[in-house]
């Protein structure tokens, strides 16, 4: 496999367990809502492991938009850094239970739309394609969930 699309696909899985700490830290910082950041942790490191299984057997040429990897890589780096700045910032400074939703809601749609890119942009019928493309569904799911509970919960 290339290193381009190794590099891409590590910083893909560090990000969906990078989201996963960051929402055991809610479930321990609010635990009102405990069952809630825990299942959704949980799923992000589903996430991962799903991004885990692709291997050679799946990426052939052309497979994955190599003109945009680097530029997506660079992204998620990014990214990256920022959850691990938050959870570290979140830790030493106060942090309403508001904003954690709010970063979590503004997270996973920036991060569907990630996938959505990548997704459009590799050859669609392939077994990349359908795993971003599940990954894209899932986080605009999580990011309705939160919305929802944050409605339910009057968290506004």
């Amino acid at each position: 496999m290339d290193d381009v699309i190794r590099r891409f696909l590590g910083e893909s899985v560090a990000l969906e367990l990078n989201i996963g700490d960051l929402y055991q830290y809610f479930s321990v910082k609010f635990p009102q809502d405990h069952n809630f950041w825990w299942n959704l942790s949980i799923e992000e490191m589903n996430h991962a492991a799903i991004i885990e299984s692709i291997d050679d057997i799946f990426l052939g040429d052309s497979i994955l938009p190599y003109n945009s990897l680097d530029i997506q890589t660079e992204e998620l780096k990014k990214k990256n850094h920022l959850i691990k700045e938050q959870i570290e910032l979140y830790k030493t400074g106060s942090l309403t239970r508001t904003a954690a939703f709010k970063f979590a809601c503004d997270l996973e749609n920036s991060i569907g739309e990630s996938h959505f890119e990548l997704f459009m942009t590799a050859i669609q019928n392939s077994m990349v394609a359908k795993i971003f493309q599940k990954l894209n569904g899932e986080d605009i799911h999580h990011a309705k969930r939160i919305v929802n509970y944050m409605k339910e919960n009057s968290i506004l």
